[in-house]
């Protein structure tokens, strides 16, 4: 669920860029990570980067399980899980005043896409109820912390908090454990 709420976020965005400054070719895209420790940012584009995951708890029921009627038994399963995404959008083009044009248009984006539902995104997941989406100004500190643990220097970002992204797992099972005499033992005594 979160690859298709990223994918998204990915595909709405390079719309608008491709609306508002006319280009045909895609401007948002994924980093590619397929070296071992070290994430590549490409050049000439936005890239989004997932910086973290974090449960909603105020949102959460304070009933451990939920009770849901299948097949006429109630069956306890765990009650769903409300979580927020970190993103950073990074803008890396060659041209840092681009960078900054950029910047400023994911900025628009946002300010005027704060909410994302079925009415005004049908290709949104029919499991998502709603995406809110909200600009996270992080401290200087945990900049430089993120910077660090990608191991770049600062490129123009900015980073937003998406959620909700609520997690069910409608499918209960039942694990069975059978008892079985060892062989050997002795009976009667």
């Amino acid at each position: 669920m979160i690859d298709d709420v990223l994918t998204l976020l990915l595909e709405r965005l390079n719309s608008y860029f491709k609306f508002k400054t006319g280009t045909s070719q895609d401007v948002v895209a994924f980093v590619d990570n397929s070296q071992a420790d070290n994430l590549s940012i490409p050049v000439n584009k936005v890239a989004p980067i997932l910086v973290n995951v974090e449960e909603d708890k105020s949102l959460r029921q304070a009933d451990r399980f939920e009770g849901k009627i299948a097949n006429g038994l109630k069956t306890h399963i765990n009650p769903t899980i409300c979580i927020n995404l970190l993103v950073l959008f990074v803008c890396r083009f060659a041209d840092y005043k681009q960078s900054l044009r950029s910047l400023s248009l994911i900025i628009k984006f946002f300010q005027r896409n704060q909410l994302l539902d079925h009415s005004n995104t049908p290709e949104l997941d029919p499991e998502i109820d709603r995406l809110k989406i909200e600009l996270i100004t992080l401290p200087v500190s945990q900049q430089n912390e993120i910077w660090s643990a990608l191991r770049s220097a600062y490129i123009p970002s900015v980073s937003y908090k998406v959620g909700i992204i609520a997690f069910q797992d409608d499918e209960s099972f039942e694990i069975v454990h059978t008892v079985t005499k060892p062989e050997g033992s002795i009976q009667g005594k």
